[in-house]
């Protein structure tokens, strides 16, 4: 079965992409939660769960930062917060989280994304014998080793398929620094729509901002991969994430339709080159004018990935 799963920024987008067929939401808080589009707050979190539940969908709790000995000491009243209000998963990527959950009274089904580093079978198996119910897959892992890594691995592999990627986080808080130096004001590291550029290199732009947890660079260009869709399910890829980091609300979910609906056309076997390139066409639209699409690494052959 296909699954689709989409990062929200609010409630009201949750329950949006609720209706219009997602299956499972991604939503977090600022202390835990990494690289999200909008922070919830418990009260916030628990609408979203009985909303989604009532339409037979599920919410995934993300947990996923690098955690630090003053959040584990927090992670615990959390979990038992999040299992209390009935969150169906969380997605972890720290082994401390790992070894509280392993305690009955704060466990709940987790979704390991270690972010790059899941690149092998191996490593999605070694983290099933801990209890992972699914691996997110690193973006640096092309087509040509995934399906390599779905035939050996023991567990769901999630993939990403629309989005912003990340290439780089840091716990310093290199931009401070850098508008320090430069005797900028640091009130412009509030938002998210900052570019960095490499020397000599016009063309090159990776959003960069700043946070709680650090620093964080992303990809030249944002990932769509709609229309290797049927091509990713015939090898039997089926968890399909969608991030909405850097795209405005609205547009987001116009987005999600789209994959909503190829969706449908190949469980339908319906699949046609006309519309898929009708979607595809749609995504582009409703994408955010200043960043550009690509498919990132999942075209690339193995010896060209280091």
């Amino acid at each position: 079965m296909i699954k689709l799963i989409a990062t929200a920024e609010s409630i009201g987008q949750a329950k949006k992409l609720i209706d219009i067929g997602i299956d499972e939401i991604v939503i977090g808080e600022e202390v835990f939660g990494l690289r999200l589009p909008g922070y919830f707050s418990i009260e916030e979190m628990k609408e979203v769960i009985d909303y989604a539940h009532l339409n037979k969908k599920e919410v995934i709790i993300a947990m996923n930062a690098i955690l630090h000995n003053e959040q584990i000491e927090q992670a615990r009243p959390f979990l038992k917060k999040i299992k209390a209000i009935g969150a169906d998963q969380i997605m972890v990527g720290d082994t401390g989280l790992i070894q509280i959950l392993k305690e009955k009274e704060y466990y709940l089904p987790y979704l390991y994304n270690a972010s790059v580093v899941m690149t092998s079978a191996g490593q999605v198996n070694f983290w099933a014998k801990f209890g992972a119910q699914r691996a997110f897959v690193a973006s640096e892992v092309p087509f040509v080793e995934l399906k390599d890594m779905l035939k050996e691995s023991q567990i769901p592999l999630v993939y990403q398929v629309y989005g912003a990627t990340c290439i780089h986080q840091s716990r310093r808080r290199l931009l401070n620094n850098y508008f320090n130096y430069i005797q900028k004001d640091t009130q412009e590291l509030t938002d998210r729509e900052l570019f960095l550029s490499e020397p000599n290199k016009k063309d090159s732009h990776y959003s960069i901002y700043t946070d709680q947890h650090g620093t964080h660079i992303f990809a030249n260009k944002d990932l769509n991969l709609l229309e290797y869709l049927p091509a990713l399910a015939k090898e039997e890829q089926t968890h399909w994430y969608l991030d909405g980091l850097f795209t405005p609300e609205e547009d987001f979910n116009q987005i999600a339709s789209q994959f909503l609906r190829v969706k449908e056309l190949i469980e339908k076997n319906q699949v046609t080159s006309e519309g898929i390139e009708l979607h595809s066409v749609a995504v582009k639209h409703y994408h955010t004018k200043n960043r550009e699409l690509g498919t990132g690494f999942f075209l690339y052959e193995a010896d060209q990935v280091q």
